[in-house]
């Protein structure tokens, strides 16, 4: 008889069937490194549940923070010297975020296991559960708590389900990552551009800083760097990997090139990137 997907689910939990990828956020103006989104990957033979699904399941069986408490320390345990200096964006739910365990979990001796200090650490929020208004001053107590304590907090998928202005008013976080569904052609998206704008200039006075997620063309690319974006990510930049390699050359002479127009609109002579070197890439995660 074939195992249903809960059990699956308990199966990953319990044997810690979980490894993290890192794929990292770029700046934008330089090439360099932010720091890196800690993504889950299933390492069972035959998982029969998605990523996805699986946060959906645990959710479901009350499993979720057991899930995501093993998603956190893999991550972490995986970051190695290396990445110890990097920004760690993790995804949290936000009801995850009420729990005591996850207060606990969070010191400072915790952290120092992994070599890792709280000011590096960014707690993404996801929309996988939406916060309910009567909740949200409580919630807001609890990220100012996280905040005080040198967490950054970074708002994830905006643009998408619940992550609007209301929610950047109200969290003040460091960080808001829109979401790939805006920056998808966004070059040939007049409306999309309009919107990106008048986010820039919101954000930009309250020192909140944009990431774009899901890179893949070029042209998006220019269309972030044109609008003023601070950061990206996505498989045109780097795919998330087990161990972080740096960004590879061509992606950073194509940030220079691209920032050389958007700054005097006209190409420096003797200066060309191989275009053939940016072909279209499968939708990312990031």
């Amino acid at each position: 008889m074939k195992e249903s997907k809960t059990a699956a689910v308990c199966q990953i939990i319990q044997n810690e069937q979980i490894k993290s990828v890192y794929q990292p956020i770029i700046s934008l103006t330089d090439g360099k490194v932010l720091g890196y989104e800690a993504l889950a990957r299933i390492t069972r033979s035959e998982p029969d549940v998605s990523i996805e699904e699986m946060f959906v399941l645990a959710e479901q069986c009350g499993k979720l923070w057991e899930l995501e408490y093993l998603c956190r320390k893999k991550a972490m345990a995986g970051v190695g010297k290396d990445l110890a200096s990097q920004k760690l964006f993790l995804n949290v739910d936000p009801y995850v975020m009420y729990d005591p365990r996850f207060r606990e979990g969070m010191t400072r001796k915790y952290l120092k296991e992994y070599g890792i200090s709280a000011v590096n650490l960014v707690f993404e929020i996801t929309e996988r559960t939406n916060i309910r208004n009567e909740h949200m001053s409580l919630f807001q107590e609890l990220v100012s708590h996280y905040q005080k304590e040198n967490y950054q907090i970074a708002i994830d998928d905006f643009g998408k389900a619940c992550a609007g202005i209301q929610r950047v008013i109200d969290l003040h976080p460091q960080f808001v990552k829109i979401d790939m569904d805006l920056i998808r052609d966004i070059h040939k998206s007049p409306e999309k551009s309009r919107a990106l704008k008048r986010m820039v200039k919101f954000c930009k006075p309250l020192g909140i800083q944009l990431i774009a997620e899901g890179i893949e063309e070029r042209e998006e690319l220019r269309e972030l760097i044109r609008l003023g974006i601070s950061y990206g990510q996505g498989y045109l930049i780097a795919k998330p990997q087990e161990v972080p390699q740096p960004i590879a050359p061509e992606i950073l002479q194509l940030i220079q090139w691209e920032r050389r127009i958007a700054a005097k609109g006209a190409a420096a002579p003797g200066f060309q990137v191989q275009r053939d070197s940016f072909t279209r890439l499968p939708r990312s995660g990031g």
